[in-house]
């Protein structure tokens, strides 16, 4: 049986404005990390800690009431690594042309990629002629590295960044590509910048979007490795504890809808009236969290039902990708080796030989994904928030059977 800890870090106030009146806005219950990878075989459980989210309507920011420490969320065995995933490949090959669209040619300027892991996103700068600096905390740095990428080896602190202008001067570009989400301690980051930032860098973040989060029911985002999930108004900001402007503002549609934010010193292109709606609508959020919380519950109904329907025609199911958001819902719908006899990822990928968080689901190959006689039950997609990736690759692995995703849109209609 796995235990419920509370981590020593609980927040009082907004970490982005200092607002100190948030309100409680959901409570998913206790659940384990999610890359917390038992290897198969093993009889360890996971410890499971509360996710409960509260919102500032100040600056829009949602927080995770507890933060679980940084060294514990992002171990050196974290399994997770950027090449593996077309989606997040296609969104780091547009942050580096809106990069270059934006500023000019790249060829021979400095970017720093914070929370690089396998050198991904700094590929795609370096293809542009770019010098590239990644900073990565887990053993994903060695991947970075061996790409011929200078790699520091540790989190991002005022220490790092000294040590990058020691060697490399100031850089041209920083970028976070979802990262900024995973940061436990904003403060200390917010100062290492502000060493790190020259007269001429641009800071450029991309992010998972509150607003889209509301929209789309994405309430899986709502997982420890995110302490924070931003606004428009919160990178407003963010900026101005930089001394910043933000120059420009882009909404990439890559996982369900993100927010992409340019910040230097150069004057602000961002169109008054436009952002003026987007003020509009984000000052509904407080709203749209009372509407999703009823969508959790009707989500979880529906979709228990469903499966459980399957598995008692045709027995287990089979499941395609552990992306980490899905160990929530995982929890949520109470799914183990009696529901899901095992789920598929690449071959290659660090997840495989390991069970799913809290469970004793295997993961293992993609190359047993066609074993499966015809009429078995369909496979269970659970990187829901990519299904035109994942059935453009079953498709061309020569799967032709069903697929179901563990979360849609029509799960949240009443009555549907």
């Amino acid at each position: 049986m796995n235990s419920t800890i509370v981590p020593a870090n609980e927040i009082d106030h907004c970490e982005v404005c200092g607002n100190r009146t948030l309100a409680p806005v959901l409570d998913l219950g206790a659940h384990p990390m999610c890359d917390d990878l038992v290897a198969t075989g093993s009889s360890r459980t996971c410890a499971e800690y509360p996710i409960e989210i509260l919102f500032c309507d100040n600056c829009r920011t949602a927080h995770q009431r507890f933060q679980v420490p940084k060294r514990e969320l992002f171990p050196e065995s974290y399994h997770y690594r950027s090449r593996f995933t077309a989606d997040v490949l296609s969104g780091m090959k547009s942050l580096a042309d809106s990069c270059e669209q934006r500023f000019g040619l790249v060829a021979g300027r400095k970017v720093v990629d914070v929370g690089c892991n396998d050198g991904s996103l700094l590929d795609f700068f370096r293809e542009k002629g770019a010098i590239t600096i990644g900073v990565e905390p887990t053993s994903a740095a060695q991947d970075c590295a061996a790409k011929g990428h200078s790699t520091i080896h540790d989190f991002f602190t005022e220490a790092t960044a000294e040590q990058i202008i020691a060697k490399h001067g100031k850089p041209d570009f920083i970028t976070f590509t979802n990262v900024f989400a995973h940061i436990e301690d904003l403060g200390s980051v917010i100062a290492a910048l502000k060493r790190l930032i020259g007269e001429n860098t641009i800071l450029v973040i991309e992010n998972h979007y509150l607003g889209s989060v509301l929209l789309t029911n994405q309430f899986d985002t709502f997982y420890h490795e995110h302490p924070r999930t931003y606004s428009y108004r919160s990178f407003v900001f963010i900026a101005r504890a930089l001394g910043l402007n933000l120059i420009d503002v882009q909404f990439p549609a890559r996982y369900g809808g993100n927010i992409r934010i340019f910040a230097g010193k150069q004057a602000s292109a961002v169109d008054a009236a436009a952002i003026e709606k987007l003020e509009a609508k984000e000052a509904q959020f407080g709203l749209d969290f009372a509407t999703l919380r009823s969508g959790v519950t009707r989500w979880r109904d529906k979709k228990s039902q469903e499966l459980r329907t399957l598995v008692q025609k045709n027995g287990p199911l089979r499941g395609k990708a552990f992306p980490g958001r899905a160990a929530i819902l995982i929890k949520l719908l109470a799914l183990d080796n009696d529901s899901i006899s095992i789920v598929h990822e690449k071959p290659g990928s660090m997840k495989i030989g390991h069970y799913l968080p809290g469970t004793r689901i295997p993961i293992g190959s993609d190359d047993d994904l066609l074993k499966a006689p015809r009429g078995a039950n369909p496979l269970l997609n659970l990187a829901w928030h990519i299904p035109v990736e994942i059935r453009n690759y079953l498709k061309d692995a020569g799967y032709d059977g069903p697929v179901i995703d563990i979360l849609s849109q029509q799960d949240f209609q009443p009555g549907a």
